[in-house]
């Protein structure tokens, strides 16, 4: 085996040990960070797997395991760390499922009398994994306008472009590669890009912002009362002359149903209030608490709906009418909304505040 695929795969291991501890020390108590973990350490296991010689079947399954785990763990890691009030979805875990029991059968099955149906489910693996892949992706992208955190927007970013495309690349090359020579260099090229990826990741995280995953990531469990040790957020600065003014604007703008426009996008409301996008979204996450823009919008238009549903005067109209005049596109979202805050359908809710 070449000695710089040898020396630069060391070295991508050492880093990515070394990321992970950060990790396990800080951020173990949080369902973001541990898929955080089991992503690093499929990845580890990936790289260390052509420099062994495992020879014992059960012990090559639970080596095999982490790196087969890692596009659900993407994906997982995606979702909590973007959706922050969606449950995952339940039918998310058939494809995770199937991307486990079919690479794992097609790796380490006996196929000896049935190399056909090796080779179908290896093929299959393959969409699978990417599928993964590209849902995390998607999660990364969606909503992305609408996010105040500025540090968890950098990262999606670099999530969505350095990790999510190379998984992309490395999940294909494998498969080109599985029928077609592998040219010369291209292993050790493998392991420098990542080395350079861990590298880079070490660098933000330990030294250029440390604290940046820990303001990132959603607030851990209520019930874990294990403390951990991020870096606390640092508190608000005062508001200057510019930014109260800014401030007593947008709740002046809001107050008279600035809300309502549907499918308002924070880009567009800096531009009714003609303020930079960045100064608005500080404002509204590190002086009014708020991590994401619909979060934002939600406390008004809810607080008008429930409102109006408890009103013998409006007793008429459809719900869907009352979600649609007050900035949602459609009745689903404005459900889900409704109930993150009541804990009941807004028809419940009426029936409750006008009973017959």
């Amino acid at each position: 085996m070449h000695s710089s695929y040898v020396f630069f795969t060391g070295s991508a291991c050492g880093l990515l040990l070394l990321i992970s501890a950060r990790l396990l020390i800080s951020y173990r108590h949080q369902p973001a960070g541990r898929w955080l973990i089991v992503m690093l350490a499929g990845v580890l296991c990936y790289l260390l797997w052509p420099l062994l010689s495992l020879e014992h079947p059960l012990v090559k399954l639970l080596f095999d395991l982490p790196t087969i785990l890692v596009p659900a763990a993407f994906w997982l890691f995606a979702h909590q760390l973007c959706s922050e009030e969606d449950d995952f979805p339940r039918w998310g875990w058939v494809p995770i499922g199937l991307s486990i029991v079919v690479p794992s059968a097609a790796n380490h099955l006996n196929f000896a009398t049935t190399p056909a149906l090796h080779g179908a489910l290896y093929v299959l693996a393959q969409p699978l994994k990417l599928g993964l892949i590209a849902a995390g992706m998607v999660e990364l992208f969606r909503h992305f306008q609408s996010d105040l955190v500025e540090a968890r927007r950098r990262l999606r970013a670099v999530l969505l472009i350095a990790v999510g495309g190379y998984m992309l690349v490395v999940v294909s090359a494998e498969f080109l590669f599985t029928y077609w020579p592998v040219p010369a260099g291209i292993p050790t090229l493998h392991a420098l890009l990542a080395t350079l990826l861990t590298f880079a990741a070490c660098l933000w995280l330990l030294a250029l912002s440390p604290g940046a995953l820990g303001e990132s990531l959603p607030p851990a469990p209520e019930e874990s009362s294990t403390p951990t040790e991020e870096t606390p957020a640092p508190a608000a600065q005062p508001l200057d002359t510019a930014q109260q003014q800014l401030l007593e604007q947008l709740q002046a703008h809001m107050r008279a149903g600035g809300y309502r426009h549907t499918g308002l996008t924070i880009r567009e409301l800096a531009e009714q209030l003609g303020a930079r996008e960045h100064v608005l979204r500080s404002l509204i996450n590190r002086h009014l608490g708020y991590r994401n823009f619909n979060e934002y919008l939600n406390e008004f238009r809810i607080d008008e709906a429930s409102a109006r549903l408890a009103d013998p005067g409006q007793s008429h109209l459809p719900v869907l009418s009352i979600a649609l005049d007050i900035g949602y596109r459609s009745l689903s979202p404005f459900n889900a909304a409704f109930k993150r805050r009541h804990n009941c359908t807004p028809t419940e809710y009426r029936r409750e505040q006008l009973p017959a």
